[in-house]
C-alpha cells in the first residue's frame, strides 16, 4: 500500500502518575510503521505529581495539561488539540505494535465508519491474574465489542473521526467509567456511523497483576454498568439469563480445576472460581454502589 494513501492521524494518551510506564508507550509510539508527516503523538497529563510530563516530554511529543481531573476530560483535551481527521487513543499502560496504525486506518474505510477499533491483547502474563484476564478475554475486543445492544470499544485501541467527535462534544466528562461505551454508542445513535473492527491491529495493554486489583476493577465495570443503566433505561438491558450463564462459568471454572485434561497451568486451573468470584463479585458490588459521577458535577 502507498504510504500516501493513509490518512493523518493524532494519537491521545491521557495519563496521571504514568511515569514509570509510560515510557514503554511512547518507545513504541516512536517506532511506529506510519508516515512522520502525518502522525502526532499528544500526551495529557493530568495532574501527575510524578514527572510524568518530564518523561514524555524527552521523546519529543506534544505534553498537554489538563486541570479537570478525570481521563475523558484529558482526552477531549487532546482531541480539540489534534491536526489531524483521526484521533487515536490509547492508554499508558500500553504499547503498541509496529503496524498498529497502519493496520488500524488503511484505506479503503467504508463511508459511514465512524471509529476503527482494533484488539487489545496481553502485554505480559506473569501472573495468574494477568494469564486468566486473557483467557477470558475480558479485554479484548473480539469479546467485548459484540455487546448485547449495541456494538462498543474500549479506549484501549480506538481511532474516531475528529469531526465526528467535535460534532458529539467528545466523551462525557462528568463520569468516571464507561464513557467510552457511552461515546461509541453515541456515534451509532446520535451520529449516525458504524463502527469498524480490524482485530489485525493490536496494542498490548498490561493487565491487572493482583486479584485486589481485579476486584477494584471489577467494582469500576460494575459502576459503569449502573451508569450506562442510569444513561440508556431503555436500551440498556440487564437479563436473568446473563447472570446464569455466569453461575455456570463458576462451575465449569471448578470442574476444570479438578480435571487434570482441562487446558492452562494447574495453578490457573485452580484459582479460575477464584478469579471469577472476584470479578463478577466486583462487579456486583460496583453495580450496587451506583454510577460513579466526577467532582463538581
Amino acid at each position: 500500500m502507498a504510504t500516501s494513501e493513509l490518512p493523518g492521524v493524532s494519537v491521545v494518551v491521557p495519563v496521571r502518575d504514568g511515569a514509570g510506564e509510560i515510557g514503554r508507550l511512547l518507545a513504541s509510539l516512536r517506532d511506529l510503521d506510519y508516515p512522520a508527516d502525518r502522525l502526532e503523538v499528544i500526551v495529557v497529563d493530568n495532574g501527575s505529581r510524578d514527572g510524568t510530563a518530564g518523561v514524555a516530554e524527552r521523546f519529543g511529543v506534544t505534553v498537554l495539561q489538563e486541570p479537570v481531573r478525570s481521563s475523558y476530560a484529558a482526552r477531549n483535551r487532546g482531541a480539540r488539540a489534534a491536526r489531524f481527521p483521526w484521533v487515536a487513543f490509547t492508554d499508558s499502560d500500553c504499547a503498541a505494535d509496529r503496524d498498529w496504525l497502519k493496520r488500524l486506518l488503511s484505506p479503503p474505510l467504508p463511508e459511514g465508519c465512524g471509529a476503527v477499533v482494533g484488539e487489545v491483547v496481553a502485554l505480559e502474563g506473569t501472573t495468574t491474574v494477568q494469564r486468566l484476564t486473557e483467557r477470558y478475554g475480558l479485554m479484548r475486543h473480539a469479546v467485548t465489542l459484540p455487546h448485547k445492544e449495541l456494538p462498543c470499544f474500549s479506549t484501549a485501541n480506538v481511532a474516531v473521526r475528529r469531526d465526528l467527535l467535535l460534532r458529539l462534544q467528545g466523551f462525557r466528562q462528568d463520569v468516571r467509567f464507561f464513557g467510552d461505551m457511552d461515546l461509541s454508542w453515541r456515534i451509532q445513535l446520535d451520529g449516525g456511523s458504524t463502527l469498524l473492527f480490524r482485530p489485525e491491529a493490536r496494542i498490548l495493554h498490561r493487565h491487572r497483576r493482583t486479584f485486589g486489583a481485579l476486584w477494584r476493577q471489577g467494582v469500576q465495570h460494575g459502576r459503569g454498568v449502573a451508569f450506562m443503566k442510569t444513561a440508556y433505561p431503555d436500551r440498556y438491558h440487564i437479563r436473568a439469563g446473563e447472570q446464569v450463564g455466569r453461575l455456570f462459568g463458576l462451575a465449569r471454572a471448578a470442574g476444570g480445576a479438578i480435571f487434570p485434561d482441562a487446558q492452562g497451568p494447574f495453578r490457573d486451573r485452580l484459582l479460575a472460581p477464584v478469579f471469577l468470584t472476584f470479578w463478577y463479585g466486583g462487579l456486583l458490588a460496583g453495580y450496587l454502589r451506583g454510577p460513579a459521577w466526577t467532582e463538581g458535577r
